[in-house]
């Protein structure tokens, strides 16, 4: 099916359960009910949120909070509430556009092309901590299994581990040292013991957690990859290519 609605490109998405969180360059988040059965489907906005005064560029849902946690070109995050569409709270303090967020118990982590990372109390607004150390944009973030490490990419074509409790960067990989990427990297994600990454390079690699050695890197893209999910089966990549491939990850 096809969801018509927005009247700008889409930039972001998040599914949880039946709800999808879609955010554009129109300037709003809209969510939407995917009630599908086998003789029948519903699928219909049920919210339009309107606040921002640039691309929203990434969202995420909290149903256990009935809540939306959005960031934009504008420079700010915003929450609103899931069900109402109200926005609840708006978050200033990053100088350039909010290109990233990750959510960890009550606190939220946005990257940010003023080439920060900020930690916010997600109740109260309040910024607990900004970690400095890329030299460009963050573009992407992510959470350990266990939520004790940030890990980042950014435009300077480096990743970087940093210590919640410390505030530390405990670990960079780049091309000079762990035979890091060439380009800039478009996403991660991480389970217990791996990290994968993709990047503009058109290769995707995989990171012991711990070690951060590179364990093998993923080379089939004709352009740069943008996205990726894994699980202990299988890895899915999108790239600049105009191809979704599927990868056997039993065998990496």
């Amino acid at each position: 099916m096809t969801l018509a609605g927005h009247s700008g490109e889409v930039r972001c998405l998040h599914l949880e359960g039946n709800r999808l969180v879609s955010g554009s360059t129109d300037l709003t988040i809209k969510v939407w009910d995917l009630d599908i059965q086998q003789s029948w489907s519903s699928i219909a906005c049920r919210v339009t949120m309107v606040g921002h005064s640039d691309t929203v560029r990434c969202v995420m849902m909290d149903r256990k909070r009935d809540k939306v946690i959005s960031g934009s070109y504008d420079t700010t995050l915003k929450v609103w509430g899931l069900k109402t569409g109200i926005c609840q709270a708006t978050f200033w303090g990053h100088s350039g556009p909010v290109l990233a967020i990750q959510c960890q118990d009550n606190q939220l982590i946005s990257g940010s092309g003023d080439k920060t990372i900020r930690m916010w109390h997600l109740d109260t607004g309040y910024c607990v901590a900004v970690l400095r150390g890329h030299k460009e944009a963050v573009t992407c973030l992510a959470m350990d299994a266990t939520d004790q490490r940030i890990i980042s990419g950014s435009l300077d074509r480096t990743i970087k581990l940093w210590s919640v409790s410390s505030l530390e960067c405990v670990a960079t990989l780049d091309w000079m040292s762990s035979e890091g990427h060439t380009g800039v990297i478009r996403c991660l994600q991480a389970d217990q013991w791996r990290i994968l990454s993709a990047a503009d390079d058109k290769t995707i690699k995989v990171w012991n957690i711990e070690t951060g050695q590179r364990l093998v890197t993923l080379k089939s893209h004709s352009d740069g990859v943008t996205c990726l999910q894994f699980n202990d089966f299988y890895i899915v990549s999108g790239s600049y290519d105009k191809t979704v491939k599927l990868w056997d990850f039993t065998v990496c």
